[in-house]
């Protein structure tokens, strides 16, 4: 999850229940089941321009409401935000079609090979 999407959501909860409203009834204003409202407040799923454009109006705050005490300090210094490194669709589909080419051994291999890339910060190209 992604600290942005995590902050608005939080900032997204936080107004639905000083207004009372539920979940569902949020839903119902949006045209989303309460399940997505969830999503949202989780953080779980990103918020669209114009669907926060619609939670904004129905909660009657500025969208910049939701950005406000945003801290992207820790995030930025650290290289930890997780929301930065999402793998193109393209290669997603490379990196399944080649993962299951190989026999459970490399597989199991190559999944270590990434856990150990991944737990030290090291550059696969270097």
């Amino acid at each position: 999850m992604n600290i942005v999407d995590k902050h608005i959501g939080s900032r997204v909860r936080a107004q639905r229940q000083s207004r009372g409203l539920t979940q569902r009834q949020l839903g119902d204003k949006l045209g989303v089941r309460f399940q997505q409202v969830q999503k949202y407040e989780s953080g779980q799923n990103r918020i669209s321009a114009a669907q926060m454009w619609r939670i904004a109006s129905v909660l009657s705050v500025p969208i910049s409401h939701f950005f406000e005490n945003l801290d992207l300090t820790d995030a930025e210094t650290s290289g930890a935000d997780p929301g930065t490194a999402h793998l193109t669709p393209s290669q997603a589909r490379e990196l399944a079609h080649i993962f299951t080419t190989l026999d459970t051994s490399r597989r199991e291999a190559v999944m270590a090979f990434l856990r150990s890339l991944a737990q030290t910060g090291q550059d696969v190209r270097s």
